[in-house]
């Protein structure tokens, strides 16, 4: 039986530490052979505002995130030049929606082999009271997922 890792999903939530995660997502894919899908969440209008708590800032929007996240992509591929981005690098999405179940509908329509995103710290009762969308994730998929923390 082969093993392989084809497809990685990346998962960004746009905060200051994203690039981390994403060094970790482009080096898996270098490593694997991957072809890499980024994607990020924006929650509907009819939600609450998404705030960047590490910024104080609100989200800039769905079109504006997929922007936002090429910027990001560009500046850390021109930052690190001997990162293989754009030969590993297959798409790049905002999506609209809950957060988990967006992050796991897009790992099934880019047949992720692997998932990788960020996870904030949380007590054991922000967990229970709050829930993380890295759990909902993990319970939810059937695949890997590497969470690299983001708490700094």
């Amino acid at each position: 039986m082969s093993y392989g890792i084809n497809s990685i999903l990346y998962a960004s939530d746009l905060t200051p530490r994203s690039p981390a995660v994403f060094h970790h997502a482009v080096g898996l894919a270098a490593r694997f052979n991957a072809r890499l899908h980024a994607i990020t969440i924006s929650l509907p209008a009819t939600s609450l505002p998404y705030m960047d708590f590490s910024a104080g800032q609100p989200a800039s929007g769905h079109l504006g995130d997929e922007a936002l996240l090429r910027q990001r992509i560009q500046t850390f591929a021109e930052a690190n030049p001997d990162m293989p981005v754009a030969e590993v690098l297959a798409s790049v999405q905002a999506i609209k929606g809950d957060p988990s179940r967006c992050i796991l509908d897009a790992a099934k329509n880019v047949l992720a082999d692997m998932i990788v995103m960020g996870s904030r710290r949380h007590s054991a009762l922000g967990e229970l009271l709050l829930g993380s969308v890295a759990h909902k994730v993990m319970m939810g998929t059937d695949v890997p997922v590497v969470l690299v923390p983001i708490y700094r």
